[in-house]
């Protein structure tokens, strides 16, 4: 399950956030997902995994060696404000509030596809981290520049 596409959504003041539909559908698109893990991303956002993203994310984190410091840190920092969510009638989720906090949410968010999972951010730290590092690297393309292997 690949999730793309940028939405920009209201949080209310329970914390829910709708998952737009397209980003809702499972691997058979016949039937919505009903669960999703939410966690602490990367660059200051919160990451919504499908349960197959979950797993899978379980899966590389399970094979850190349990003797490397870093790794036990990692997954005690990684696992510490997961939470598995169902979506309501209305195909929204809860985001707790330590992940509310964690990404500066607030009333307005942005859901961006990011392949392997959905990140919700903060607009003005989403169009920051987006511009950013494309002008710090000068282009696009720039930025792409040795990310692909040649003949993929």
């Amino acid at each position: 399950m690949s999730f793309i596409g940028t939405y920009t959504y209201a949080i209310d003041h329970k914390g829910r956030i709708a998952i737009p539909a397209s980003m809702r559908r499972g691997p058979s698109s016949k039937r919505a997902l009903s669960t999703f893990y939410l966690n602490r991303g990367f660059d200051g956002c919160v990451a919504v995994y499908s349960p197959d993203s979950w797993q899978r994310m379980l899966e590389k984190i399970r094979k850190f060696s349990p003797g490397d410091p870093k790794a036990r840190a990692f997954r005690r920092a990684f696992l510490k404000d997961a939470v598995e969510v169902t979506v309501d009638a209305q195909g929204r989720v809860t985001i707790p509030p330590a992940l509310i906090a964690l990404a500066a949410l607030g009333k307005e968010a942005v859901l961006h596809g990011a392949d392997t999972c959905i990140e919700i951010w903060d607009p003005k730290r989403f169009e920051e981290k987006s511009t950013t590092a494309v002008e710090a690297a000068g282009s696009f393309e720039d930025l792409a520049d040795g990310l692909f292997e040649e003949g993929a």
